[in-house]
């Protein structure tokens, strides 16, 4: 008896286990393409974030997860490819990437909002000390 408890307990830890790493990896709201509410833009008309994550086969690590962003700012005659940048979730719940675009660094940052909207903050810091810095700050939808 002792031991069909003691095997059944083992069963059931290792399970619950197994299933919280499972649980690790979701759809967060983030992932996917997105284009400024605004369709006259000067800003960023376009951004897509990248989600992935993987499922680690020992149950006692946590998944690996890496997140992206793509922008793409208003230019003529077409969007400016601004590249992809590695992006991390900070505490605060924030998506932020960082850019090096030699003229000027900008730091942005992602985070969804009421009505599925994805919030997008971008604070540009000019290397010529002439140039005033600033923020901008735009909200996407999911076409």
């Amino acid at each position: 008896m002792f031991r069909k408890t003691l095997f059944t307990a083992a069963a059931l830890c290792l399970g619950l286990m197994a299933g919280s790493a499972s649980a690790g990896c979701s759809d967060p709201a983030e992932d996917g393409g997105w284009r400024n509410i605004n369709p006259a833009t000067d800003s960023i008309t376009r951004v897509r974030v990248n989600y992935s994550c993987r499922e680690s086969r020992n149950v006692w690590l946590q998944p690996e997860v890496s997140w992206s962003m793509h922008l793409w700012g208003a230019c003529t005659p077409r969007d400016c490819d601004w590249g992809t940048a590695r992006a991390r979730r900070l505490d605060t719940g924030w998506l932020h990437a960082h850019y090096d675009q030699g003229y000027a660094k900008r730091d942005v940052y992602a985070r969804m909002v009421g009505g599925g909207r994805l919030r997008v903050t971008i604070r540009t810091d000019f290397t010529d000390p002439a140039r005033p810095d600033y923020t901008s700050d735009n909200y996407f939808v999911q076409p």
